[in-house]
C-alpha cells in the first residue's frame, strides 16, 4: 500500500497532468473524475493537506509553463 508521501505526489502529479492536458486543448473532465479526484480524496484520506496538495501542482506546472516556453 502506498504511503503517505506517494499518494501526495500521485494526486499532484494527475493534477500536472491535468492542467497540461487543458492547456493543450483536450478535454479534461472524464481524466479529472476518473483518476484526478480519487487520487487527490486518497491523499486527504491519508492525512495530507488540500491546500499544499493543490498549491504544489500550480507551481509545478507554472514551472513547466516557464521551463517549455516557446517551444
Amino acid at each position: 500500500m502506498p504511503n503517505r508521501n506517494q499518494l501526495r505526489e500521485t494526486a499532484i502529479n494527475l493534477l500536472v497532468e491535468s492542467d497540461k492536458k487543458e492547456r493543450a486543448g483536450e478535454a479534461v473532465g472524464d481524466h479529472y473524475r476518473t483518476q484526478v479526484q480519487p487520487a487527490v480524496d486518497a491523499a486527504l484520506a491519508a492525512g495530507c493537506s488540500c491546500s499544499d496538495i493543490h498549491s504544489e501542482a500550480t507551481r509545478r506546472f507554472g514551472q513547466w509553463l516557464i521551463d517549455n516556453a516557446g517551444r
